[in-house]
């Protein structure tokens, strides 16, 4: 009777031979935990290879710039109700290179172009942004003229300030 039962299982359960019982469950290569290590393996081999990707990918980046001076160069000293103003702007990056193509903002005491607009210049290559034929029309105590540098890449500086005397 035994033998009939194990045979309908066998035929149903394949995997269910005499080498799999308790007896025989150490000799028996397909179990499930002699493969454990072989999946370990392969998952330690996984994670070391894209922590090594990532690792490589990351030393590639560079380290962003940023800019490292802004130098102001004026003939005059600028005060209220002045026109054709000239002001000279040099941007230099955090290597005393010249900086191209930096953005360059003049804001404040109402300084202006002729047209009334913000005056507002790309740097050339030199570093240099050249403003010319500014107005100031607001000032009534001793303010200052902001100059803003930005650049993609490089960030801002505000730090630069124009001194207007009324």
């Amino acid at each position: 009777m035994y033998d009939s039962v194990f045979i309908h299982y066998a035929r149903e359960f394949p995997f269910m031979t005499k080498s799999a019982s308790v007896g025989n469950l150490r000799r028996n290569r397909k179990g499930g935990i002699e493969g454990l290590p072989l999946q370990l393996m392969i998952i330690i081999l996984v994670a070391t290879l894209g922590t090594g990707i990532i690792i490589g990918w990351m030393g590639s980046i560079e380290v962003p710039g940023h800019i490292g001076h802004v130098e102001i160069d004026t003939d005059i000293q600028l005060s209220k109700g002045n026109t054709g103003i000239s002001v000279g702007v040099i941007v230099t990056d955090q290597n005393g290179d010249p900086l191209e193509g930096a953005a360059v903002v003049l804001t404040g005491c109402g300084i202006a172009n002729r047209d009334g607009s913000t005056p507002y210049i790309l740097t050339d290559r030199y570093g240099l942004a050249d403003f010319s034929d500014l107005t100031i029309n607001k000032v009534t105590s001793v303010r200052y003229v902001n100059v803003s540098v930005s650049k993609s890449g490089y960030g801002e500086d505000n730090t630069a300030r124009i001194m207007v005397i009324p």
